[in-house]
């Protein structure tokens, strides 16, 4: 009968300091999660897009004074930073969407979602650099300059609309599914189709 209880209490005591380590444990990851998200570099995107136009704009009035906005890239990112969009939390690390916070989607979405993002994110770069260079190669053209701005601000507009699209998925009943089985439909009037108008149409510009 002694050995019975004995052998009790060293099960009670075993389980104690089992259940006491697991809490110790769990508290020890909860704090380092949360010391890791404290360090996660946060950027608001819809500010950033918003700012960069603005800059643009300015400094596209100003272009005589050689005030020029600084091209900046948005989802260019080596550590992992949190970039929202929306209300959307998007976790980007070297220049790739890695996920979408309180969605659940594979790597081939966040790669779609990536390539699109990404794209524009360039294109955006791409436009306010070459009107920077145009302004002072030694025969810039005022007016390619307006037209390659207009570019630059059309991308920003995209960047804007797409996020805000992929943002009205997630807020549906099945978040996750809807992402996933919507976000390849998006491509054409979201990235490819409308760029190509504002190329065609600004080429034709420069040909008239």
């Amino acid at each position: 009968m002694k050995t019975s209880k004995s052998t009790s209490l060293v099960f009670l005591l075993i389980a104690s300091l089992t259940s006491s380590s697991i809490q110790v444990m769990a508290q020890q990851n909860q704090n380092k999660q949360a010391t890791l998200f404290e360090n996660i570099e946060k950027v608001n995107g819809n500010d950033v897009i918003d700012r960069l136009g603005a800059q643009k704009t300015e400094s596209t009035k100003k272009h005589k004074n050689g005030n020029l906005s600084k091209p900046e890239y948005i989802f260019k990112r080596n550590n992992l930073t949190i970039i929202s969009f929306n209300g959307l939390d998007y976790y980007v690390k070297n220049n790739r969407v890695v996920g979408i916070q309180g969605l659940e989607l594979s790597d081939e979405v966040l790669d779609q979602i990536t390539e699109k993002l990404v794209t524009l994110d360039s294109v955006q770069h791409s436009n306010s650099e070459r009107a920077n260079l145009e302004y002072y190669s030694s025969n810039g053209d005022v007016q390619k300059i307006r037209n390659i701005n207009r570019l630059f601000l059309a991308s920003l507009k995209m960047l804007s609309s797409t996020t805000r699209d992929i943002a009205a998925l997630a807020k549906t009943e099945n978040p996750s599914l809807n992402v996933e089985n919507n976000i390849a439909k998006m491509r054409l009037p979201n990235v490819d189709k409308v760029y190509e108008n504002q190329i065609n149409q600004t080429l034709v510009k420069l040909n008239e």
